[in-house]
């Protein structure tokens, strides 16, 4: 167990976020704003959209072998991690679906058993776990997911949320999930880029790093956790 003193806590060190949207919205280009050496776990091998950006580095995933290539990745990242000010995981849905797949080539019916479920769960938050005590800011991208919600009362609504197993022991040691989303205005028949932070009926989300604002822009949010924002009047 380690203690330490409130006052030498500095609220945007070492940050852990989940971003999750829709396929397509501009999840991997956010890795664009990140300030600093920036290490990049690629799992759908959708990184053609960081050609040219300086300081990123891709390790790109063998679909064949998502459990030994994400032990591979944390091993490249303990081992460099005085190189790297950031860590990205590019996607943890993918990651799963491509793990229960691997794990079901070696079945008699071709699907997961039962078992395997827990055990994905267990890796999932195990590395992100693991991730974050190497105290360097963790990225994680996600999809998202329409999931039915009914209440005591029987009233049911639909809530979007990030498609990935056992998200409430993520959500427990994630700081910050937003949900990426496309607004579109009317009257300019344009189109803006924006980060849900703040939970409604509609949007599972949370932030204890900011806390005080509803939504930010795609490209604002990481430079204002590491302090490189500058904000218009």
């Amino acid at each position: 167990m380690k203690t330490i003193e409130a006052t030498s806590i500095k609220r945007f060190d070492n940050w852990t976020v989940l971003i999750y949207a829709e396929p397509g919205v501009g999840k991997t280009t956010m890795v664009k704003s990140l300030t600093g050496k920036t290490r990049v776990f690629s799992v759908d091998g959708m990184y053609q959209v960081l050609a040219d950006t300086p300081n990123v580095t891709v390790d790109i995933m063998d679909s064949k072998k998502p459990s030994e290539d994400l032990g591979n990745f944390f091993k490249a990242a303990l081992k460099s991690v005085d190189q790297y000010q950031n860590f990205v995981i590019d996607n943890l849905s993918t990651f799963q679906k491509f793990w229960l797949n691997a794990v079901a080539r070696d079945t008699k019916n071709g699907m997961p058993e039962m078992r395997d479920y827990g055990v994905v769960d267990r890796v999932l938050l195990d590395f992100i776990a693991s991730m974050k005590d190497l105290k360097r800011n963790v990225l994680i991208f996600a999809h998202e997911k329409n999931v039915e919600v009914t209440l005591s009362s029987g009233r049911t609504y639909t809530q979007f949320q990030p498609d990935v197993r056992n998200m409430d022991a993520i959500m427990g040691i994630v700081p910050l999930v937003g949900r990426l989303v496309v607004v579109h205005d009317e009257t300019n028949r344009g189109e803006s880029r924006i980060i849900v932070l703040q939970p409604t009926q509609s949007t599972r989300a949370k932030d204890q790093l900011i806390g005080n604002i509803k939504t930010i822009g795609q490209m604002d949010l990481l430079p204002k956790l590491q302090n490189t924002l500058k904000e218009s009047n």
